[in-house]
């Protein structure tokens, strides 16, 4: 498989100018970067046309959330627990999703304290124009990859994932991320 130019141009600079820097490991550095890389790519196609049905991955995200969650819709800190992406502004996600009538907020019956998120007819509606759209793109976008391929890439990912979780605890200074404790 050919490198393009960017990943020619890093893994040339990791070659050369990593081993100056104490405890650096071309793999690790090669699978951040290329993991980094390939999201982005990956992001961006899928943020183009998600733009022309008017969403992001935020809002895709919520809106199937709450399409096959609880009939009585979530409250909207169960939906920031579940996300796949930043948490950091479910509520401004939702101020958005209600303005377009896509979900509604309802307030429960037993407890007035309780709000629950709801999906619309309209945001269903949505869904279902989006999402056959997007499972054709991305079964086109990974077409090169046989099953077992795309197997063992999905356990390679959670794997990966879960190291990183695993041992970012140990990697912080003074509150910073840094991985020095790392054994080298």
């Amino acid at each position: 498989m050919p490198e393009d130019c960017r990943e020619a141009y890093y893994h040339e600079r990791m070659r050369q100018c990593g081993p100056r820097y104490q405890g650096f490991d071309l793999a690790s550095a090669e699978i951040a970067v290329t993991l980094l890389y390939t999201y982005d790519v990956l992001h961006q196609f899928v943020s183009r046309y998600a733009a022309d049905y008017g969403l992001s991955k935020s809002t895709i995200n919520i809106l199937l959330l709450l399409r096959h969650g609880p009939p009585e819709g979530m409250q909207l800190h169960d939906l920031g627990e579940l996300l796949l992406v930043s948490r950091a502004n479910v509520t401004g996600l939702m101020d958005h999703l209600e303005e377009r009538s896509y979900v509604k907020r309802v307030v429960d019956a037993g407890d007035r304290r309780v709000r629950y998120a709801r999906i619309t007819k309209k945001g269903e509606a949505l869904l279902d124009e989006f999402m056959p759209v997007h499972y054709r793109n991305l079964k086109a976008l990974l077409q090169d990859l046989s099953s077992e391929e795309k197997g063992t890439l999905v356990r390679l990912l959670r794997k990966t994932r879960a190291s990183v979780e695993a041992h970012s605890k140990e990697c912080t200074i003074n509150g910073r991320v840094s991985c020095s404790a790392v054994e080298q």
